[in-house]
């Protein structure tokens, strides 16, 4: 199911995406709760809600998801991610 999600968002079909990677963010995917931190920093194919995207980054942060850490700092310091 990830890799279903994860080619749907590089298609750029975000919506699609969206439900899948929120059922296994739920399940404590950690690789989808950054790709819901990703599209709640951004917008697409959700409204953006950066409060949202941190608290989808913390999660998977703490479950040793470095690249969530890094966004989730980026954002806390108000700097843009280039990732």
């Amino acid at each position: 199911m990830l890799s279903t999600a994860i080619n749907l968002y590089e298609n750029g079909n975000y919506s699609d995406a969206f439900p899948i990677f929120y059922k296994l963010a739920l399940q404590r995917n950690s690789e989808a709760q950054l790709y819901l931190g990703i599209l709640y920093e951004s917008g697409d194919g959700i409204e953006k809600n950066i409060e949202e995207a941190k608290n989808w980054y913390r999660k998977a942060y703490r479950q040793k998801n470095l690249d969530a850490g890094f966004r989730l700092q980026s954002l806390e310091a108000g700097t843009n991610c280039r990732c």
